[in-house]
């Protein structure tokens, strides 16, 4: 795998586009959006930070040349290869990309239909080098995607809370782990596993997915003691290993073994129905007398219905309290997890207003999401594009855009910035206008990250 190429981080066509572009063509301006009609009405923009360190980090060499011209030659043709713009960028740039590239700042939520990053050439030799790079740049749609799936359900789940009668204190205590990232096992590779597990942690701290955690720390500075957590808990190999039989004795070893603290235990290996009242009657007292919580993690059926249900027989067991609202509230010594086949911030509304319906606190309910959270998501979720909207010839930006019938897919003319207007809302505006500061900075120029944030700030700015 060449993955040090990076002549070759592109689509093949992109190869071809050096003599296509108008005689006298010296400048190149593009930028990204998540379209109008997106899922979510704004995208929290993060993950583009790795990308740039990749970028600054490798330089086009010799080799690379030799191999990107050779597999061209016989790819797309004789001859097709940009044999004079690459070897400009190799003997002048010593391999580094002549490349200005601004973006928001990592963390931001911003509206869909505007500008969150703008790229363009720094020599006037090498205009087509700003989209032969957009398939790279591109990437980070799927970061943002799923940084914007995590608040969406916290932003969800604060106003569930608040509607059930909890005190702004009390939101506060809980939020942070009601949803935890289970992706690791349902994404294609390590790296989609860090990069969409350390978008999840921009709103939550629970996870499973430990790449995240080294992600976020090498590429943002993020803290470990700070970062993320989970806790110990079972799976079926551990509740299955003495068979059906071999439940009851198990969970009385679980219990001597930790004392204290959260303890997950997955229910459903025989009888999830069984296995919570066992739980509520034979290990009552011992439960009770923990320093902590142990959580029922039912893992298939129908959740709408098999949790209120579950619900109710922790209740009949252990009680606890009601807000001012009505809303039930487990005694703090067990809870129960769900995180069987969620698909996203929808399915988990709905079992969150199941839960409410039947009289309890969605308080005492936290989710994993797998697949759903890291996977099962793609550029056009958010339908990020990245399009050219100014060309530079004879001296002077042309505005250039394109606008097909399909209006949803017109792209912006001219060179653009990111203002906040008098009402605290994000605008797309031109960038010579005098209609405010452009929020977006300089992350990446001729080489060089220009702009590092930390974890810390990529979590202030995505806050509720």
């Amino acid at each position: 795998m060449h993955g040090d190429n990076l002549i070759l981080k592109t689509d093949s066509y992109k190869l071809t586009h050096g003599a296509m572009y108008p005689d006298n063509t010296k400048g190149v301006y593009s930028y990204l959006e998540a379209r109008a009609g997106a899922r979510d009405p704004y995208t929290v923009f993060f993950g583009l930070q790795p990308i740039l360190f990749e970028l600054a980090e490798l330089r086009v060499t010799e080799d690379n040349f030799n191999e990107a011209r050779m597999i061209a030659d016989i790819h797309l043709g004789p001859g097709i290869f940009n044999e004079k713009g690459w070897r400009k960028v190799i003997d002048v740039y010593d391999g580094a990309l002549p490349l200005k590239i601004k973006a928001v700042p990592e963390g931001t939520p911003v509206p869909v239909g505007n500008v969150m990053m703008t790229v363009e050439n720094t020599d006037p030799d090498l205009y087509w080098l700003t989209n032969a790079l957009e398939s790279k740049l591109l990437h980070v749609w799927a970061p943002t995607t799923i940084a914007t799936t995590s608040r969406e359900v916290k932003s969800m789940y604060m106003r569930l809370l608040k509607s059930a009668g909890h005190t702004d204190e009390e939101i506060a205590g809980a939020i942070d782990f009601m949803l935890h990232d289970f992706g690791y096992r349902g994404v294609s590779s390590d790296q989609s596993a860090a990069s969409g597990g350390a978008a999840h942690l921009t709103s939550f701290k629970g996870t499973d997915t430990l790449l995240a955690l080294t992600f976020a720390h090498e590429f943002y500075n993020a803290s470990y003691e700070t970062l993320a957590f989970s806790v110990p808990a079972t799976e079926h190999s551990i509740m299955t290993s003495e068979g059906k039989l071999g439940e009851y004795p198990l969970v009385d070893h679980l219990l001597n073994d930790y004392p204290t603290g959260i303890l997950s235990l997955v229910g459903d290996s025989y009888n999830i129905f069984e296995f919570t009242k066992m739980i509520g009657t034979t290990f009552h007292n011992r439960i009770m007398e923990r320093d902590g919580k142990v959580v029922v993690r039912p893992d298939s059926g129908d959740a709408l219905t098999q949790i209120p249900e579950l619900l109710n027989t922790l209740w009949g067991a252990f009680g606890g309290t009601t807000t001012k609202n009505g809303f039930r509230v487990l005694d703090p010594h067990v809870g129960v997890l769900w995180g069987d086949g969620l698909d996203g911030p929808d399915e988990i509304e709905r079992i969150i207003l199941a839960v409410m319906s039947a009289g309890f606190s969605p308080i005492n309910l936290v989710f994993g999401m797998g697949g759903g959270l890291l996977q099962k998501i793609n550029r056009d979720t958010e339908r990020f594009a990245f399009k050219c909207s100014a060309q530079k010839r004879n001296g002077v930006w042309i505005p250039i855009q394109k606008d097909p019938l399909d209006k949803t897919k017109a792209s912006k003319p001219g060179r653009l910035k990111l203002v906040l207007n008098e009402d605290g809302e994000y605008m797309t505006r031109e960038q010579d206008g005098n209609d405010g500061d452009d929020v977006m900075v300089t992350v990446f120029e001729n080489g060089r990250v220009e702009q590092v944030w930390a974890f810390d700030e990529v979590r202030e700015r995505a806050a509720l």
